[in-house]
């Protein structure tokens, strides 16, 4: 083969290649395929019903939509890891991060990425929301002056609570002063359990419903995850549990007026259409908060509990899970 054949043969696989790389490029270009990176601080019904909000939501819209999914278990070290990693990964367009400490990993890392939020309480105070940020969703931050005034109104004997809570979650100490200021307010003491383990919950909760009529807990990681033990732990001590999501009545509580996370999903999802697909900027889309303006009721739990509970005006859903027994 003289070298005019070799040049000729090099130009035409040259441009085969070419082809190859121009034809994939279109292809991109008329059928995007957006991911996303979904960091979930830890497993329980309510942070698992927000995931599947949001990918419903965005299913239901898009059709060349990938998603990569982690769940940090509750470590905050490995939080940090999976963000990033997500970082790190330029084929993820944007990041989902459920929950505080996995909003904490992930803003502390990615600056120019969408992180679309929800299970969240306050973000603002954690001081990460800038003038041009790029974080968007919703808060699950609940009417505690509704849920005092509906334990007070359902439960009229109560005279003292005991709050369980994990001091190390910073939205839960900031909702339980909210809460001790509120029941206060009605004359009701206060036991504060603070819990930094699951193992420590037994005995916590058998030493704070010594001293209390009832058990309340906030939004919190750890108690949600342990949701069916403190259910369980009530139930054995005769006292109703009221919580602030509305899954935990479906693991044995006995009532709640909190977010439902599923629709903060979904609330959070069709904030991430605005992003994603209508391209506007995160900073420009106020990070609003969930309803929580429904009281859930445990029908199996007033049973077991053997209490009547007093006729109220909120909006009241009855379920019967025997769930947390």
């Amino acid at each position: 083969m003289n070298y005019r054949n070799i040049i000729l043969s090099l130009l035409t696989i040259g441009l085969v290649i070419v082809g190859i790389i121009v034809t994939k490029t279109v292809k991109k270009q008329n059928n995007p395929l957006l991911t996303i990176g979904i960091l979930q601080t830890a497993s329980h019904p309510a942070l698992d019903a927000a995931r599947e909000g949001f990918i419903d939501e965005l299913n239901a819209h898009l059709d060349n939509i990938d998603y990569i999914i982690h769940n940090a278990q509750g470590s905050i070290t490995t939080a940090h890891t999976i963000a990033e990693r997500f970082h790190a990964d330029d084929s993820i367009d944007a990041i989902y991060a459920i929950a505080t400490p996995a909003l904490q990993a992930v803003a502390s890392i990615e600056k120019e990425k969408p992180i679309f939020i929800a299970a969240v309480t306050d973000p603002h105070a954690l001081g990460i929301i800038t003038k041009h940020t790029n974080i968007c969703g919703t808060t699950d931050m609940v009417d505690i002056p509704g849920t005092i005034r509906g334990i007070t109104t359902l439960l009229p004997e109560v005279t003292t609570i005991a709050l369980i809570y994990n001091p190390s979650e910073t939205n839960s100490i900031a909702q339980i002063n909210l809460m001790e200021k509120e029941l206060h307010r009605y004359n009701i003491a206060t036991v504060r359990v603070g819990v930094a383990t699951e193992m420590e919950i037994p005995q916590a909760v058998a030493t704070a419903l010594s001293k209390a009529d009832a058990l309340l807990t906030p939004t919190d990681n750890l108690i949600a995850s342990a949701m069916p033990l403190v259910a369980h732990l009530a139930h054995q001590a005769h006292k109703p549990l009221i919580a602030c999501h509305n899954q935990a009545v479906e693991q044995g509580a006995l009532m709640a007026r909190g977010v439902d996370y599923y629709e903060s999903g979904k609330e959070t999802g069709e904030i991430a259409l605005a992003v994603l697909r209508d391209k506007k900027k995160p900073y420009n889309i106020p990070i609003r908060p969930t309803k929580s303006d429904t009281i859930v009721v445990n029908k199996h739990v007033i049973d077991e509990l053997n209490i009547t509970i007093a006729p109220i005006s909120d909006t009241i859903i009855y379920i019967n899970s025997k769930q947390g027994n």
